[in-house]
């Protein structure tokens, strides 16, 4: 059950074929999982964003005792706050290791001054060994308020993707003069319309904010991505090809910055992070990466 306020959202069809236009691109095409966050009552039991896990009663939870925060909150240890609990049976692209069906994504919600990136925990468990819930989970001494989100249901869909900036120079010229060749110009862009989804999702390529990057494990194997946290599910200049058919009715030329990032998440400057996964090592270790403009 993803959430009894689930009413399934659809990302309505690209307004061109992108193969055909580049076929180029026509092999490059990777299938994301829009999560599609949107204020809700999640239990322990759905997958949620920002909503109770199903953590075992008899478990420690996690807290971060870097030292790398404000002043006042050095000598103190910070609980992690739930992100994203993840289902199989509502994600099965996750790479889940052996004997696990559930993936939970915690982080410490204040900013560590050093790189200011989201301190993050990933955790795969079993839900039939979860005999007995935690229920009275501790709050952090200490918090960014745009690192904690609101409760969130989750309506997961797939959707077909292309790269939006990992494209040779050639590939961009033409592009280029596509986009200048339309009657509509400035109202459709391979970047923002025909790319990358924007938004919180799992796999598929990456919207970056800024430039792209690759990141390793400490093997030095590259390492995959895993899933997007993004601050806005869409801005005005993707609205138009990512908003869902649902709630095409609300676009307008005013948008309300609740109806783009229904988690309440601010990273950086409404920015993302981005979680990658090494499928070379044994143990799975995970990276990550926070970008904003």
């Amino acid at each position: 059950m993803i959430g009894e306020e689930d009413v399934g959202l659809t990302t309505p069809p690209a307004p061109f074929d992108v193969a055909k236009l580049f076929p180029e691109l026509a092999s490059q095409s990777k299938i994301a999982v829009r999560l599609h966050p949107r204020s809700g009552a999640p239990s322990p039991t759905d997958s949620s964003m920002g909503g109770p896990l199903l953590w075992p009663i008899g478990e420690p939870w996690p807290f971060c005792t870097s030292p790398d925060h404000e002043d006042f909150t050095r000598s103190q240890p910070i609980a992690l706050v739930p992100i994203l609990q993840l289902h199989a049976r509502d994600v099965p692209e996750l790479p889940f290791p052996p004997n696990t069906d559930v993936c939970q994504i915690l982080w410490c919600p204040f900013v560590h001054e050093s790189d200011f990136r989201p301190v993050v925990r990933v955790l795969w468990r079993k839900t039939s060994l979860v005999a007995k819930l935690l229920t009275e989970v501790p709050e952090p001494v200490a918090s960014e308020e745009g690192l904690l989100p609101r409760p969130c249901v989750l309506s997961p869909e797939r959707v077909k993707e292309y790269p939006a900036w990992e494209t040779s120079a050639e590939l961009a010229a033409k592009i280029e003069e596509w986009e200048s060749s339309l009657d509509d110009a400035e109202d459709w862009s391979y970047q923002y319309h025909l790319s990358a989804a924007p938004g919180t999702k799992v796999g598929g390529w990456i919207d970056w904010a800024q430039s792209p990057e690759t990141v390793t494990c400490g093997q030095g194997h590259e390492m995959a991505h895993l899933l997007t946290i993004a601050s806005w599910e869409h801005d005005p200049g993707s609205a138009t090809r990512w908003v869902p058919l649902e709630e095409r009715h609300l676009l307008s030329s005013d948008f309300d910055p609740g109806q783009m990032g229904p988690s309440g998440l601010v990273i950086g400057d409404a920015g993302a992070a981005y979680l990658f996964v090494c499928m070379d090592c044994p143990d799975r270790p995970i990276g990550s990466v926070a970008q904003w403009s």
